[in-house]
């Protein structure tokens, strides 16, 4: 009688669960559907980049292949060719209206955090580690609603498709996971920071040579296919300036390190992606910064490898040598990994701007709630990088402070990350 009335128990609260789960999805996707409607009717819309991206399509339209000359008004191409394409469509549907582009970013918002909050429950239910309703989480961000809806930035599609692929991979629809996410390498190359940690994810079920041909046939046919005009006609051109991982950053834009110091350029010297030179600027600082993202991440997958939800037999060596041994990953480990590995390369990244909010956001609290961080300082984490993705400055800037806060919110999260603390999910 009393196992009896304890498997009742708990079958109700996984009963209820269930249910709570996706009217808390609802009310998420209503309210941010509400929230984006007045944003767009009563906040004036800000031009940065999405002239320049139309103007750089009408340029491919028009029939330039030549990658190194196609510019806008804000300067040369510096994404691969699914941007182009993107911007082709988007400009086709909303025929050269503002406004209607803007309610289809709102539209791409929503399906965003639609996926996520899938990503979520696919990874916490029926545990009651998350509750459904900290989904309201999600809608903190200011500076995502308005990278959306008021900027039109090509980070929010990139963000959509990558979080796209992360659903597919939980649902072990391997295939077309990969497929979307070479999508959205191919709108940003900022989404190959996920690329480590799908590897692990293909080699575990598939070895090395099967992750290999899976990658070769789903992501490299597509951005093949992708960049196929301009590949036909200049392929250095357009590998150069399509997958620029040397380009430069203004210091004035940066978000996370703004503390490193710069010497500003005399306004002639400054161009599109450099406005100082120094420690910020240097190759040193590039070389620190990448050795830095290399190390964590190898710690970080060793790490997880050992974990036992992962049912592994050593750490990343042993992977290395015979991933196969360790099986399918499972499916509530499946996207704090990928989200991890993520979150990594944007803590180590030599410089964030404020759009890049949307490449790891809505990514925290999952992350968080993944790890022995009480929860109390999981709330004060999210909210502090949040503060920090808002101008504390001059001219819409960051400052000193609000870096410093940034990187030290994201060194606490790499720690909690690291402990090897031995905790499953569920």
């Amino acid at each position: 009688m009393a196992v009896a009335a304890g498997r009742h128990a708990i079958s109700t609260r996984i009963g209820g669960a269930a249910r709570s789960w996706p009217l808390c999805t609802l009310a998420l996707v209503l309210g941010e559907a509400a929230l984006l409607y007045v944003i767009i009717s009563t906040v004036a819309y800000t031009e940065i980049d999405y002239a320049t991206y139309l103007a750089q399509k009408n340029a491919v339209l028009a029939g330039e292949r030549d990658y190194s000359k196609i510019h806008g008004p804000q300067g040369p191409l510096v994404y691969p060719a699914g941007h182009v394409w993107l911007y082709a469509v988007i400009d086709s549907i909303c025929q050269g209206s503002v406004e209607a582009a803007q309610r289809l970013f709102a539209v791409m918002y929503v399906l965003d955090v639609y996926v996520v909050a899938r990503i979520y429950r696919a990874t916490f239910f029926p545990s009651r580690t998350f509750p459904p309703v900290l989904l309201s989480l999600l809608a903190l961000s200011k500076r995502a609603h308005s990278v959306f809806a008021l900027r039109l930035f090509n980070d929010g599609p990139c963000a959509l498709l990558s979080h796209a692929a992360v659903l597919l991979f939980v649902q072990s629809r391997d295939a077309a996971a990969c497929v979307v996410y070479s999508l959205a390498c191919s709108v940003k190359m900022s989404a190959l920071l996920y690329a480590p940690a799908v590897y692990v994810l293909l080699a575990a079920k598939k070895g090395h040579t099967g992750a290999v041909t899976t990658i070769l046939g789903c992501c490299a046919s597509v951005q093949l296919l992708v960049g196929l005009p301009f590949l036909a006609h200049d392929p250095i051109s357009y590998m150069k300036n399509a997958f620029d991982f040397g380009r430069g950053f203004k210091h004035r834009w940066s978000v996370n390190f703004k503390w490193i110091p710069c010497e500003p350029r005399p306004p002639q010297l400054i161009t599109p992606l450099r406005d100082c030179d120094g420690p910020f600027a240097s190759s040193y600082f590039k070389a620190c910064t990448l050795a830095l993202h290399l190390t964590l991440l190898a710690l970080y997958v060793d790490r997880s490898l050992r974990r036992r939800n992962f049912r592994g037999r050593g750490g990343l060596i042993a992977f290395v040598r015979a991933p196969r041994k360790y099986g399918a990953i499972p499916g509530d480990r499946i996207a704090p990994l990928l989200f991890a590995c993520n979150f990594i390369g944007v803590a180590c990244a030599r410089s964030l701007h404020f759009q890049f909010v949307v490449w790891y956001g809505n990514t925290l609290p999952l992350l968080l709630w993944t790890t022995a961080v009480p929860r109390f300082l999981c709330v004060a984490l999210v909210v502090a990088v949040e503060a920090c993705w808002n101008p504390w400055g001059l001219n819409e800037s960051s400052s000193v402070e609000s870096s410093l806060l940034l990187t030290a919110a994201h060194l606490i999260l790499v720690a909690a990350l690291l402990a090897d603390s031995k905790r499953k999910v569920r």
